[in-house]
C-alpha cells in the first residue's frame, strides 16, 4: 500500500467550498499519481505513463467524501465531486508526468512517474500534519483506487 503526503489539506480552509474541493483534488491527485511508482504493480515498459488511466476511474475517498475521476480518453476527464456535481477537465502526459486541469484550476503536473498506473492499484495518501497541533490525523488521509472502466 502506498502512503503519501497530501500537502494541500489544512491550508485550504479559508477558500470557498467548490474551489477547496477542486484544489484539494488537484493537489492530492498530484501526490497520488506521483506515488504510484511506489505501488506494488507489475513492471511495465516506460512508454506513456498515462496509458493505464485511459478508460479507467481513480476513486479518492477522504474526510470531504468520495471524488471520482474518469479518464475518458487521451485528452479529457470527468470529475464527480463529493457533492454529486460533475466537472469536466483535461489531462495530458508531459514526459513522464501526468498533468491535469479544469476550467476552475490551473494545470497541475506530477513529478516523474516510473511505472504507469493501472486498474487495481490502490493505496493511501497521508495528509499533512495539522497546522496547529503538528500531529498527523489519520482521519484526514485519502484512500485511492484505480477502478477498471467508468465507475459513475
Amino acid at each position: 500500500m502506498t502512503r503519501l503526503t497530501c500537502w494541500g489539506g489544512p491550508r485550504l480552509r479559508f477558500m470557498s467550498s467548490i474551489l477547496k474541493h477542486v484544489f484539494l483534488v488537484a493537489g492530492c491527485m498530484t501526490g497520488f499519481l506521483a506515488g504510484l511508482w511506489l505501488a506494488p504493480l507489475p513492471a511495465m515498459a516506460a512508454g506513456n505513463v498515462g496509458s493505464g488511466l485511459v478508460g479507467n476511474t481513480v476513486v479518492l475517498t477522504g474526510p470531504a467524501g468520495t471524488t471520482q475521476i474518469f479518464y475518458r480518453d487521451r485528452d479529457n476527464l470527468v470529475i464527480l465531486m463529493p457533492d454529486g456535481k460533475k466537472r469536466r477537465g483535461w489531462w495530458r502526459v508531459k514526459g513522464r508526468s501526468i498533468c491535469t486541469r479544469t476550467s476552475d484550476a490551473p494545470e497541475n503536473c506530477t513529478p516523474p512517474i516510473d511505472i504507469p498506473p493501472v486498474a487495481g492499484a490502490a493505496g493511501t495518501i497521508i495528509s499533512a500534519n495539522d497546522d496547529i497541533t503538528g500531529q498527523h490525523n489519520p482521519a484526514s488521509d485519502i484512500h485511492w483506487e484505480v477502478k477498471k472502466g467508468r465507475a459513475f
